[in-house]
């Protein structure tokens, strides 16, 4: 999977939507002619594609669903949410596309945000939740907001583990012992 850039123009990309293309796996290697790609306007995928959303600015598969088939999460850093505190501008959100027996499609995305039910904090302008993504095994959807304010201080960045299943938390510098404003945690995930 990889996130393309239309017209190869990587000077775009800050104003880009987003653009997922998934190269299917052959034998001799990824395939050029068995791919798909997705974007927020894909039937199914939640959100509409939006200048400087930039679906699929991180992205990371693995099987969250146990059903054999990958699953890819796709970070839109810059999603606006509307109704989102201090109007929602790059409050960031997270897409998990499913795998299935024809491959990855928008069937069953869902998406999740600070607002979402079930994950903990408020949605904010400038949080860019989704920044990071990560699937790791047994942890479901992970994701990292590098801007979020926390008690540890303003910037000093979160990252939530186990969206989309029972007990989703957050976790912050100061949760670890080391507060520090501006530390951007959650930046990069693997």
């Amino acid at each position: 999977m990889i996130r393309t850039v239309p017209g190869g123009v990587v000077e775009n990309l800050p104003y880009d939507a987003g653009t997922i293309k998934v190269l299917y796996g052959t034998a001799s290697g990824p395939s050029t002619s068995r791919t798909k790609t997705l974007t927020q306007n894909s039937a199914g995928v939640p959100g509409a594609s939006e200048d400087g959303d930039q679906f699929g600015d991180s992205l990371a598969a693995g099987d969250v669903n146990g059903d054999g088939y990958a699953d890819i999460a796709a970070g839109v850093p810059y999603e606006d949410l509307a109704g989102a505190a201090g109007g929602g501008e790059d409050a960031g959100s997270v897409v998990l596309l499913k795998g299935g027996a024809s491959g990855l499609s928008g069937t069953g995305a869902q998406a999740y945000h600070q607002d979402t039910a079930g994950v903990p904090g408020v949605a904010e302008a400038g949080d860019r939740f989704g920044a990071s993504v990560a699937l790791p095994s047994g942890l479901g959807v992970v994701a990292g907001s590098p801007d979020e304010d926390t008690t540890a201080g303003q910037g000093s960045g979160a990252v939530w583990l186990r969206l989309g299943v029972t007990g989703t938390y957050a976790v912050n510098p100061g949760d670890i012992g080391a507060p520090a404003p501006g530390a951007a945690f959650g930046t990069y995930l693997r």
